[in-house]
């Protein structure tokens, strides 16, 4: 709103306008988060075995051991390493926002590790445990620079001299001991016990702490906690189903022809004879105290396929709360069509698009703030802060498709170069450059001379001689 004139009159487009003041010191946060959070510990999750830092060793484990979450973070890992960094710049950027963004794009590739292990632990933490966290460690961008820890051997690349990041060093969930909140209930910091160190403070101004599903929540909302019940469903029937085909493969059925009670030794040597039929690498022989016949017996086991079919839907429920069923279609299930596997392959890379943009968010709310706090300095004529994005994962388009798509709109919404060239590109297998187009770069043919009318007068005079020299040779020799 414009400021009044020094003669306390309001300017005359305002004349008509309410007043309206607003008093700086009853503008203060009213509340709290309301976080279920008691001595450094939240309690939002459904289940107490749910609360961190107890699970972090049930997450590890879900992670790390469960095929489905295995193969989610496969696929996210591999998607991941297709992700760039983007710095947007304005739609007229001065020379300080180029810089500014060459600065940046320098700044990920000159700490250790570089993007390519940021994103990779991004997204095989993040979106399993819910939360991780980085410390941030700032540096000089000066070669001859070194840093106070004597042990740190990382050296600058860059010779600028502005402030950047040395390293974003992951801090692992597991040992994670408490958090700290402020009067609202906003994390400020994390307590860590790495054992066999004494519990250090992390401040939240000295990381990189991301989120999940929550950002209100420290410790965010791991979609694990619905796959842990699905995977204890699961494990009790693959323990049924395990128990079902040991028995279903036989077993060893003893009877006494003649009366009496079973000795000691009998039970001995009918323990023997069973281990030795059921056991393969014992042999299939038994020897029979006088006076007991033995059988090995078959059970078809009626329930298996009933059993296999439950434990193949609960694989798949873990698979779509990450959407990503598209991994079970045709293999898991045995059916699906062609259409459904596209349709759910375009929603999982939606949803890790989606998610990527989360990310980029908070690592730009954190530390591209940070890095233009120590540098805006350097850069008097940046037109704004410029933002730090992450690019998206495309989906491979069928050439069929893409031939249906040109057929089909090309009488309709006339296509100029730029779009026969980005045609072209997501085709896959053709050159971007179209073929009327002359092709620069090493290995380019030179384009033949302009000839000027002159030129072409002679050229044209000197193909009609030579035309009438070859039919006067050729009359010569019919002669």
């Amino acid at each position: 709103m414009e400021e009044t004139k020094t003669n306390g009159q309001r300017p005359a487009e305002f004349a008509e306008r309410p007043e309206v003041r607003i008093v700086i010191n009853q503008a203060e946060e009213i509340g709290s988060l309301g976080l279920k959070a008691y001595s450094g510990f939240v309690n939002e999750a459904y289940n107490s075995a749910l609360f961190w830092p107890n699970v972090a060793p049930l997450y590890s484990r879900i992670r790390t051991s469960m095929p489905e979450i295995v193969m989610v973070t496969r696929a996210f890992t591999a998607w991941g390493r297709n992700i760039s960094p983007i710095v947007e710049l304005p739609e007229e950027p001065s020379d300080d926002d180029k810089r500014y963004q060459d600065f940046i794009y320098s700044d990920l590739d000159n700490m250790e590790g570089g993007f390519g292990e940021l994103i990779e632990t991004m997204v095989s933490r993040v979106p399993f445990d819910g939360w991780f966290w980085w410390d941030a460690v700032p540096a000089l961008r000066d070669p001859a620079w070194k840093p106070p820890d004597p042990e740190d051997e990382w050296r600058s690349e860059a010779d600028d001299g502005l402030f950047g990041l040395r390293r974003l060093s992951p801090r692992d969930p597991n040992s994670f001991q408490r958090w700290e909140f402020n009067s609202k209930k906003r994390m400020t910091a994390m307590w860590q016990q790495d054992y066999p160190n004494p519990q250090i403070k992390l401040p939240l101004s000295h990381a990189l702490h991301m989120t999940f599903g929550d950002p209100n929540n420290p410790e965010g909302n791991s979609p694990l906690q619905a796959v842990w019940r699905l995977e204890r469903i699961k494990y009790g029937l693959e323990v049924i189903q395990g128990i079902g085909f040991e028995h279903s493969a036989g077993h060893l059925a003893v009877t006494r022809t003649k009366e009496g009670t079973i000795s000691d030794d009998d039970r001995s040597n009918i323990k023997s004879a069973a281990r030795a039929i059921l056991t393969a690498q014992e042999g299939n022989y038994a020897v029979w105290p006088f006076g007991y016949e033995g059988q090995v017996m078959d059970i078809n086991f009626q329930a298996a396929s009933s059993i296999l079919e439950a434990i193949k839907h609960y694989s798949i429920l873990a698979l779509s709360v990450y959407m990503m069923q598209t991994i079970a279609l045709n293999t898991l299930t045995g059916t699906g069509a062609l259409a459904s596997q596209v349709d759910t392959t375009q929603l999982a890379v939606f949803t890790f698009n989606s998610m990527m943009d989360g990310f980029a968010q908070q690592y730009d709310a954190q530390i591209g703030r940070r890095l233009y706090e120590w540098n805006k300095a350097q850069f008097p004529g940046l037109t704004k802060r410029p933002r730090i994005k992450f690019t998206h994962v495309e989906n491979n388009i069928a050439l069929d498709s893409l031939g249906s798509f040109l057929s089909n709109m090309r009488d309709i919404l006339p296509l100029g170069e730029d779009d026969l060239k980005a045609i072209r590109k997501r085709a896959g297998f053709l050159p971007e450059n179209n073929p009327e187009e002359p092709i620069t770069g090493p290995g380019a043919e030179k384009p033949e001379p302009v000839l000027t009318p002159e030129q072409q007068a002679q050229q044209t005079q000197a193909a009609l001689r030579e035309s009438l020299n070859f039919a006067g040779r050729r009359l010569s020799e019919n002669k």
